[in-house]
């Protein structure tokens, strides 16, 4: 049974990343994979601290980052699993802090110095979830975020997008002007379903594919 491992970055359990996150794993499921979510603003650590012990020539390319806290097991699972999802919100145009110091702990220790090569044990499909409040994912920084987990894993990740999702429950409690309640229900509406069944599918989709 191939292992689908799923990296939430996101900090609401009850919200639209937590939501796509989870229909992901209902279609990986589905196409008969055993799905784990780590939640990462569950887990206390901290980014690259830069300790350079990962290109010590006795160790280089032998296991993952090397400072041991509450992302070890994490980063172990997304190194070794049968596929990867990461699922975030976008804050100012990026992935969440948390997302960012993951994937530094995740990829530095493999990463080349002779030639600035990513080399990991072994290549597996990937993803990406994108929730955000914007109507466009035009934007510098994911695709650098996607490209970073395409270079790792092999090849660009697939990617699901909800966008112009509600970012609270009760518009009439917030200063929110800019974002009409009217025209978020009637996005959501028209999108969210569909925005569910494109991760589904594409938890369907890793676990048939190599």
């Amino acid at each position: 049974m191939k292992k689908i491992i799923i990296i939430d970055g996101g900090p609401r359990r009850n919200m639209n990343t937590a939501a796509m996150a989870e229909a992901f794993a209902e279609g990986a499921r589905e196409g008969g994979a055993e799905v784990q979510t780590f939640r990462l603003y569950d887990i206390d650590y901290k980014g690259c601290r830069s300790c350079l012990a990962c290109k010590l020539k006795e160790r280089l390319y032998k296991d993952v980052c090397v400072w041991k806290d509450g992302l070890t097991e994490v980063l172990r699972e997304a190194t070794y699993a049968d596929g990867v999802a990461f699922a975030s919100p976008v804050y100012f145009g990026r992935v969440t802090g948390q997302m960012e110091c993951f994937v530094e702990r995740l990829t530095f220790p493999w990463l080349s110095y002779d030639d600035h090569r990513l080399l990991p044990p072994k290549r597996i499909p990937s993803a990406v979830i994108y929730t955000m409040n914007d109507t466009s994912d035009n934007r510098r920084g994911l695709r650098s975020f996607e490209l970073l987990v395409g270079g790792f894993y092999g090849e660009l990740p697939e990617k699901a997008v909800a966008y112009n999702t509600y970012q609270v429950k009760d518009y009439d409690r917030y200063a929110m002007a800019a974002h009409p309640k009217e025209e978020k229900e009637a996005w959501r509406r028209e999108h969210w379903e569909s925005d569910l069944e494109a991760a589904r599918a594409m938890g369907r989709r890793m676990v048939v594919s190599r």
